[in-house]
């Protein structure tokens, strides 16, 4: 007899869904529209990009990490919730049929991490937001909200007792298994943090956080943050990345941690510019295997140039700059033009006339100046800024001098100027072996050398395995085609082709994802955003047939001492196969949903032969005989805690 477990008949149900809408007497169902089911008959793409059911802003800007999803007023439906670097954190509110609200506004200004869990125990959501330090010369505090289930929004307190910092990453953790979420920050060390600026704190309840210790910093820029448990003992493991190393820091359970770097990960602690880390379970085998994404920090000077539409692309930060001369065609136009505080001024012409540029500061705009309008060159370029200059017979000059990241596309270029391309970095993946991670990449097939940005796994054709989504750096001077490896029954990946996953905004490069099923169909939707461009959301076409089934675990509170379903864990068991999915589980390196719908394909399989729900403060639920066909899958768990 197992402690805690209930009776599922009862008291909670797990539900499997499998088909959904039966159209003209087929033998198999298919679902959703005729819309959908017509373009993914003729087109044959997995995913279709569906335009105004979340109405994103139509403009391109910085971002900071993935989207969050979770259920932030606790009607059962998910929300969707962005960070637009310097811009604005934004919730956007589920309607229940398919579409969203316009989005409510949280907070203003330089935001990064933001995590989401209802940490006090009061039956709402909490929000705690990382504030930029300005460039360390303004450190600032961490921010927290409470969201009432009328939508509304309370609070706005930063943490006084904190230590002021240039923050990064936000992550909720039960560090010593109480039920209490706890709290582990990470930031850009300013330079008078000797012991560096990654903390864990305590949670002593009623929105009190107490300092406990410093964690184990990762080298240079090495302040991205994954929640993991590595050595699958139950305890929330740690991984620091980003820079020029990898740190694996074991909890030991008391909120202690230990840097375990060289056991855990051996030579591959030195793989550097990891943008992202993914936790992906390849082989069914009940641990997590990790997925590396890898681009270098934007600071250097790149540029690209597409000969088929003549565009160049650039972008700069805190150099002066010159471009080789440009031939164009007709009128100058740079589109999607970025330039970050605190310069945005754009001179033209001999006498480096300023040009007023519609639209904010912190988003795209564009440029068109005449060749009489920026006629000749300046002797100097003396005041921070973007310079443009006519030199005759169709060539113009472009140079700059911007502390902040500038960027943008400039149209008509004729003459295929010299670029400056990207380093290739491979991604990589990293197989668990009892706690010790080793390289799998070439064994598994995948061959990616450029520059990707984020990952984001989930069994999105329902065949029994876990796929991967990447996202590439791209080149901003065209569209950006992203890369779907489906899983080849955990032996490899198999990169599928016109799958439908395009961007096409200009002067955008790779950016963050997050999957989650919006529409509440059983496939996973995807939603992803580019740096310096725009938020996209891709429905899932894939058919749902007796080939592709899944299940949907809806985890709620704990039953007995109503914890956080942050850091639940669902282990099914069906077919032969283990499945392991955990509540709050991204590639997000800043950021940490609650999505509490954890979803498992399941392929041609239809018998659950058990499932166990563990929450943080190991208080646990078997059921054994789950059943299918539930669309919303029913709640494991509370509604709401004690």
């Amino acid at each position: 007899m197992k402690k805690n477990t209930k009776p599922a008949s009862t008291l909670f149900c797990l539900s499997l869904i499998a088909t959904s809408i039966l159209l003209c007497g087929c033998n198999t169902t298919q679902r959703v529209s005729n819309e959908t089911l017509s373009d993914n008959r003729s087109n044959k793409l997995m995913f279709r990009e569906s335009q105004n059911i979340i109405p994103f802003e139509p403009l391109s800007r910085r971002k900071w990490d993935s989207a969050l999803i979770a259920d932030f007023d606790k009607d059962g439906y998910q929300d969707v919730l962005i960070t637009e670097h310097t811009h604005a954190v934004k919730i956007f509110w589920n309607n229940k049929d398919n579409t969203f609200s316009a989005p409510q506004i949280i907070i203003k200004g330089d935001t990064h991490g933001v995590a989401v869990a209802d940490y006090d125990l009061d039956g709402r959501m909490d929000l705690i937001i990382a504030q930029g330090g300005g460039g360390g010369l303004k450190p600032r505090l961490p921010v927290s909200f409470q969201i009432n289930h009328d939508r509304t929004v309370e609070g706005g307190k930063t943490f006084d007792d904190f230590e002021r910092t240039r923050g990064r990453s936000v992550k909720l953790v039960d560090g010593n298994n109480s039920g209490v979420l706890d709290l582990v920050l990470s930031a850009f060390p300013l330079n008078r943090q000797k012991k560096g600026a990654n903390h864990i704190y305590k949670n002593e309840g009623h929105n009190h956080f107490k300092f406990v210790d410093y964690l184990p910093n990762a080298k240079w820029l090495g302040y991205k943050t994954l929640v993991s448990d590595f050595n699958n003992d139950g305890h929330d493991d740690l991984f620091f990345y980003g820079g020029d190393d990898i740190v694996a820091v074991q909890s030991k359970s008391d909120l202690g941690y230990k840097n375990k770097s060289k056991a855990v990960l051996g030579n591959n602690r030195n793989i550097s510019h990891v943008s992202s880390m993914t936790e992906i379970d390849f082989d069914n085998d009940g641990d997590f295997d990790l997925f590396l994404t890898r681009a270098k920090h934007q600071f250097e000077q790149h540029t690209f140039y597409d000969a088929q539409s003549q565009n160049f692309a650039f972008f700069a930060r805190n150099e002066a700059f010159k471009f080789e001369d440009f031939k164009i065609s007709g009128d100058f136009e740079i589109e999607n033009l970025q330039m970050a505080y605190p310069h945005f001024n754009v001179f033209i012409g001999e006498n480096s006339a300023p040009l007023i540029l519609k639209g904010h500061g912190g988003s795209e705009r564009t440029v068109h100046v005449t060749k009489e309008q920026a006629t000749g060159w300046p002797k100097n370029l003396s005041k921070k800024g973007l310079y443009i200059g006519y030199l005759g017979n169709d060539t113009w000059r472009v140079a700059g001098d911007t502390k902040s990241p500038t960027a943008g596309v400039i149209k008509r270029v004729i003459n295929s100027p010299n670029v400056k391309g990207l380093e290739p970095l491979p991604a990589v993946l990293l197989e668990n072996q009892q706690g010790k991670f080793v390289d799998a990449t070439a064994k598994l097939n995948i061959n990616l050398s450029e520059p990707t940005t984020s990952a984001v796994a989930g069994d999105f054709n329902n065949d029994g395995w876990s796929d991967l989504i990447v996202l590439r750096y791209g080149n901003p001077s065209r569209a950006n085609e992203q890369v779907l490896y489906l899983n080849q029954h955990g032996q490899g990946f198999e990169a599928l082709q016109n799958h439908g996953l395009i961007s096409t905004e200009l002067g955008a490069t790779g950016g963050s994802a997050q999957a989650f099923d919006y529409d509440n169909d059983g496939d996973l939707d995807l939603i992803y955003s580019n740096e310096r461009g725009r938020w996209h959301l891709f429905t899932n076409n894939s058919v749902l047939d007796a080939q592709h089934n899944f299940l949907i675990t809806n985890i709620g509170y704990s039953p007995n001492a109503g914890v956080s379903a942050l850091g639940a864990t669902a282990t099914i068991k069906a077919c032969g196969h283990t499945y392991k999915r955990v509540v709050g589980s991204t590639g997000a390196g800043f950021s940490q949903s609650e999505n509490n719908k954890l979803h498992v394909g399941l392929g041609t399989c239809t018998q659950i032969n058990n499932v166990s729900v563990r929450w943080s403060n190991n208080e646990y639920i078997d059921i054994s005989n789950a059943v299918i066909n539930d669309a919303n899958g029913e709640l494991v768990g509370r509604k709401e805690p004690l």
